[in-house]
């Protein structure tokens, strides 16, 4: 099997012979600008020079970006249309970073006013008049990861996906972590990654979670690039399905011959992303097998294969992560692992011990025979699916929060079958009702409860909860009419819960 560990660092991926393939999610018709932000750019550019960030939100990134420009010597204005009382957090991850701040509803005009340079934060749109302007005025407009892949000097491994893309970046920076090179795990998982350039040499891994508003106008891609699966999500942001895929493609994009892609064989619009893209494909399934990857066999182990030889890693029953789901997230790390070189017996003992991420069909509590599980990274109906089919115990399920645009009714048809009850939380409790009155929930004898707060619908769960059932917060949904964000509504749930029971140790 190829393998990077072999090889050394590959060279970062560019467009090949700087070709632009103009589509939904890169050329705006109407003003005819392309938008794929990426200019020939390095630290010594910004020396001196007037840069704008746009949009600070909870400062995660924009703080990060701005302390790295500003030890490049740049002056640093930082715009956000919301008012300063909404934005603490951010302005609190500043600290004393020696940055301008212009906020409120006329810091649109002032992010255009005299910049040399413009930065985008995550889930801005690129598409927004203040943006579309910069770009017609031939404003160089940048992101904080399309900078990071032009500078990086090390191995670039980017994982994305409508789901599961956090469990896998995670354990692939598990396994990663025993070859005899440095790892760095960041992206859209904790903080802004351009703050490690400085201490990065070409021989660490680093290992990225990238979310579709990351990779929309990404211009290059990941030495090696996993796709966990792609539904739909962030329809809100994207307008279309089309353009959100067009989005997760730039992950493969503008990958070359000598770059992988470890891609999801079960998953037709996966594969379909990479159509006419030369890299090498390591594909994983769990009712195909592969000659190059890695599958799940007919007595329930993970197999890796580089088409001459079967491996066998581990048994999927052995995996602490539950959910089919998760046992194909397993077998993408695995074959990450394999590429690098880590043994099949140091793969298979970190799929052993992986025991999930916070917020992610994480167990909180067993009480009264009731398994309460904290699923609040679910933010989509996909992905509630997965998370209602990982247990074979009947169900109450928290749903509910703020909808991106999807349809309910496929949820709505496995919540009747699946689950005793229902409680309903956020401004898309009525659409969820609806749907799941569609789907049949009276006649299947399902509840469905509608909950003010998080607090009421915990409650209503402990009384129509029965022993042998799981409680699962799985919202289908976004958290920002009640919570400032799924972690926060993750972790009030999650203390909820342990104030009537004790936490499981495992």
């Amino acid at each position: 099997m190829h393998a990077l560990g072999r090889r050394g660092p590959l060279v970062v991926s560019r467009p090949r012979s700087g070709r632009r393939v103009r589509h939904p999610a890169r050329f705006h018709r109407e003003t005819g600008v392309t938008l794929l932000f990426d200019a020939e750019v390095g630290r010594e550019d910004f020396r001196g020079r007037r840069v704008t960030i746009v949009g600070l939100g909870k400062g995660r990134t924009a703080s990060g970006l701005a302390r790295f420009l500003v030890s490049c010597g740049a002056r640093v204005t930082i715009t956000d249309a919301k008012p300063r009382e909404q934005l603490g957090e951010g302005i609190g991850r500043l600290g004393d970073t020696p940055v301008k701040l212009v906020l409120g509803p006329s810091s649109d005009d002032a992010a255009l006013a005299d910049p040399e340079f413009v930065f985008v934060i995550n889930g801005v749109r690129p598409r927004s008049a203040t943006i579309l302007r910069a770009l017609q005025r031939r404003i160089p407009v940048l992101t904080e990861i399309g900078l990071f892949f032009r500078l990086c000097p090390a191995t670039i491994v980017g994982v994305t996906g409508t789901k599961g893309k956090t469990t896998t970046t995670t354990l692939i920076g598990q396994i990663l972590s025993r070859a005899k090179r440095r790892v760095v795990v960041g992206g859209n998982i904790g903080r802004a990654i351009i703050q490690e350039l400085d201490t990065m040499t070409k021989d660490d891994i680093v290992v990225l979670e990238l979310s579709s508003f990351q990779l929309e106008t990404l211009a290059r891609s990941p030495h090696v690039a996993v796709v966990t699966n792609i539904g739909e999500d962030h329809l809100d942001h994207h307008g279309t399905r089309e353009s959100y895929i067009a989005a997760k493609r730039n992950i493969v994009a503008w990958q070359g011959a000598n770059d992988i892609a470890v891609l999801n064989l079960d998953d037709p619009t996966t594969m379909a992303i990479h159509t006419g893209v030369p890299s090498m494909v390591r594909g994983f399934s769990l009712s195909l097998r592969p000659r190059h990857g890695g599958f799940l066999d007919a007595d329930g182990r993970l197999i890796l294969t580089d088409g001459e030889r079967r491996t066998p890693i581990i048994v999927a029953s052995e995996l602490r992560i539950p959910g089919r789901h998760n046992v194909a997230n397993a077998l993408a790390a695995a074959i990450v692992g394999e590429v690098f070189d880590i043994p099949p017996d140091v793969i298979g003992a970190e799929l052993r011990a992986f025991e999930g991420v916070a917020r992610r069909l994480e167990t909180v509590a067993e009480s009264d025979g009731v398994l309460w599980v904290n699923d609040s990274a679910s933010t989509t109906p996909d992905a509630t699916i997965k998370a209602v089919d990982a247990f074979d115990r009947p169900a109450v399920v928290i749903l509910g929060g703020v909808g991106k645009g999807a349809d309910f009714g496929e949820l709505a048809r496995v919540v009747v079958k699946r689950a005793r009850a229902a409680v309903l939380i956020g401004t898309a409790a009525d659409e969820i009702a609806g749907a799941l009155d569609a789907a049949g929930a009276p006649r299947a004898g399902l509840t469905v409860e509608l909950a003010r707060t998080l607090e009421d619908a915990v409650t209503a769960s402990r009384r129509l909860a029965r022993p042998g059932d799981v409680v699962l917060l799985s919202p289908a949904c976004a958290s920002f009419d009640m919570f400032s964000s799924a972690d926060e509504r993750g972790d009030r749930f999650t203390a909820l819960v342990r104030s009537f029971t004790e936490p499981v140790r495992l």
